[in-house]
């Protein structure tokens, strides 16, 4: 496995297993294009055990160890083995990969073909599904021979291109920063990053030393806005300098920023938080609040902290917490919990509010939930969160994606499904991975779930665009693939690289999960560089001839591209991704930072 029939490696199309996917098949390319030209890697750098900072300040620092989800910090074993730690960067092929994919397409096509090849060949296609249609007279007849056959049917709409707003008065969200505000930082031109890495730039010892400063007064700077405008509130508005209760009023940014103010050493600050947790922290709500939220923010909030700082009073409350939430995954037969619920106090039912849920929102309570078992004996959190991954197991055996809606009063997926491992996915595939480092490795049922997903994402929704960047698009009702990179898909990378590397997958198909994740790495970092102010837009879209574009202009100060530079870098040991995530804090300190801490960032063209 990982080979394909010439035993070449690193080709890896599909990848067999057990059960079906519906999905329609689709291909991977041959080749991943090399985008590392003229690169070369240091020698990596020594690792000292015990030092850690988050996002973008912990790959100015690199040192320390230690498995990161959300806020909870886990020691794992720091040793790393494998050649693909020290593998050379990718070398040019003979010929540059430069397939033409489209939302609607041929799959398996051979990379020598040209742009208008494949168009030619589409519009052939095309046409006999017009021809084919009318004789049949069964529409999802032809659709299912055609996913049976590798094809992929749509109606005779164009490729989809992002929406466009003409209206003549935009109205943007208050607290979302245009470039046209006079009170932005630097303003006046825009801020290319294209090819514009300072290689004189110091990431020397004392060079980082001063970097590592300059984050943490970026920190502080934040911190001091949310103290004065939003205390005690789930988030702060920048811009309007008020509160807003987001998240159902539990002081969502305070529990969430412990353990980053205990690892930047702003003591005084974190003693603040801490006396709020210890005195005003209440789940039991009246409000309406997100189960997934709550757990990932306040939950894994807490335990980070008590793995922090052996504080039991932060493990106490994430207790208090579970106990509320725990109710409400036993309101169903399959034990999937609604994701909009209103804890009230103990002994008393939750109010649920309706019964929709998405898969990131079911499927990310095992990491929390696990670590709260592991750290107070009581088992009882760990089952009711494992249960829903051994009740997908043994209802899709095998199947590796999922549609993103259940129901699940009914445990059943919507008609119309989407496919993706971003938006309304992506921490369920994030979770598979880590609950199987988190049960030492010992749990085969978690691995070949990721793997499996991994395997279909790699032939279902990766494409390489015509300007040779690998993305990972989706699927939308249940057929149509859309070319299109999301923000919040960017942690995929990173994932991809941390199972490698702790042997998740082996031989050849570790080394095209690696080679994966070098090049959409770099995707991610163009996400950034290519646009005018150097900052990325919640998704692009690759169009047949424009190849990246911005599908959304918002920012929204995302971390997702940051955490796969971190274990891109991590694991590398190049200093490549550490210039490209000093270039991203530059840039949101040009352009996002305000009186009142960072504001998210509107760019109009």
């Amino acid at each position: 496995m990982g080979t394909d029939g010439a035993g070449r490696t690193g080709q890896v199309g599909r990848f067999s297993r057990n059960g079906s996917s519906q999905l329609p098949r689709r291909t991977s390319s041959s080749h991943l294009p090399p985008r590392y030209p003229g690169q070369t890697r240091p020698t990596r750098q020594s690792e000292h055990q015990g030092k850690l900072v988050l996002l973008f300040l912990i790959l100015m620092i690199g040192s320390g160890t230690v498995f990161v989800q959300h806020k909870l910090f886990i020691p794992i074993d720091s040793k790393t083995s494998g050649s693909h730690l020290h593998r050379k960067h990718l070398r040019a092929e003979n010929q540059d990969l430069r397939e033409q994919f489209t939302s609607h397409k041929l799959s398996a096509l051979h990379n020598s073909h040209s742009q208008s090849a494949i168009q030619n060949a589409t519009s052939k296609l095309q046409a006999a599904v017009k021809e084919i249609k009318p004789q049949q007279g069964n529409e999802h007849q032809i659709i299912q021979i055609a996913a049976n056959n590798g094809i992929q049917l749509v109606d005779d709409s164009p490729v989809p291109h992002p929406p466009v707003t003409h209206s003549p008065t935009p109205t943007p969200s208050p607290n979302l920063l245009s470039l046209d505000q006079p009170n932005v930082n630097n303003s006046a031109g825009a801020f290319h990053f294209q090819n514009k890495l300072d290689p004189t730039e110091d990431f020397s010892a004392t060079g980082l030393d001063k970097k590592r400063r300059r984050v943490k007064e970026a920190a502080a700077h934040s911190w001091k806005a949310y103290k004065e405008h939003a205390w005690g509130m789930d988030e702060l508005q920048p811009i309007t300098q008020d509160g807003k209760e987001s998240l159902g009023g539990i002081g969502a940014t305070i529990v969430d920023s412990l353990d980053t103010l205990w690892l930047m050493g702003l003591k005084d600050e974190f003693s603040r938080a801490r006396e709020w947790v210890s005195t005003s922290l209440k789940c039991n709500s009246s409000r309406r609040i997100s189960l997934f939220e709550t757990n990932i923010r306040v939950v894994g909030g807490l335990i980070g902290a008590f793995e922090l700082t052996a504080d039991h009073m932060f493990l106490e409350k994430a207790v208090e917490c579970v106990n509320l939430m725990l109710p409400v995954f036993q309101t169903s037969s399959n034990g999937i919990p609604n994701n909009q619920v209103t804890l009230k106090s103990t002994g008393k039912k939750p109010r649920l509010h309706g019964s929709l849920v998405s898969l990131a929102e079911y499927g990310s309570f095992g990491v929390e939930f696990y670590a709260l078992s592991q750290r107070t004996g009581n088992a009882t959190y760990a089952e009711a969160a494992e249960n829903i991954y051994r009740w997908l197991n043994e209802k899709f055996p095998g199947q590796g994606l999922l549609p993103t809606r259940l129901n699940r009063n009914r445990g059943t997926f919507t008609n119309m499904k989407t496919y993706t491992v971003g938006a309304m996915a992506d921490s369920y595939y994030e979770y598979l991975l880590k609950m199987w480092l988190l049960k030492q490795q010992k749990d085969e049922m978690y691995r070949s779930m990721w793997e499996n997903s991994m395997d279909e994402m790699m032939t279902k929704l990766m494409n390489v665009s015509i300007g040779g960047l690998l993305y990972v698009g989706l699927i939308q009702q249940n057929t149509m693939f859309v070319p299109r990179l999301e923000h919040l898909t960017c942690y995929l990378p990173g994932n991809l690289a941390l199972g490698v590397t702790y042997g998740a997958v082996n031989g050849s198909k570790a080394d095209h999960y690696m080679t994966v994740a070098k090049n959409l790495t770099y995707s991610c970092w163009q996400m950034y560089e290519k646009m005018p102010v150097g900052l990325a837009p919640e998704m692009v879209w690759f169009h047949p001839t424009d190849d990246m574009q911005a599908g959304n202009n918002a920012n929204q100060l995302r971390p997702e591209v940051l955490e796969s530079f971190f274990y891109m870098w991590r694991f590398t040991g190049d200093v490549m991704y550490q210039r490209w995530a000093w270039q991203i804090f530059l840039a949101f300190e040009k352009y996002s930072k305000v009186e009142s801490g960072y504001a998210g960032l509107e760019v109009r063209q």
